[in-house]
């Protein structure tokens, strides 16, 4: 997926929320990315998402009011939530350990 902006052209503080993660389905293979960013003087996040159930990429406006953030797919109706990273790391972590 390219964001519709080179991050290279990105001023400090010109964004107060900004996060590219990898999405996993069902059976825990990371099938779906997304990229999410706020610009300071915006209400609505924007995103580009590649669902990870349906694979359909996509992008739009949601307002985002209490975390874990979720996003819905528009072609498949899945609720898509947005882990902390905090929660993503200690699984990853924990993954490791087993592994």
């Amino acid at each position: 997926m390219k964001l519709p902006f080179d991050l290279k052209d990105i001023k400090p503080g010109s964004f107060s929320y900004f996060t590219k993660r990898k999405l996993q389905n069902r059976t825990g293979e990371e099938t779906g990315e997304i990229f999410l960013w706020k610009k300071k003087d915006e209400e609505e996040s924007s995103y580009m998402l590649k669902c990870p159930f349906c694979s359909e990429e996509q992008q739009g406006k949601v307002l985002l009011v209490r975390r874990p953030y979720r996003v819905k797919c528009s072609k498949c109706k899945k609720s898509i939530t947005l882990p902390k990273l905090v929660d993503q790391a200690k699984r990853e972590a924990k993954k490791e350990m087993k592994g």
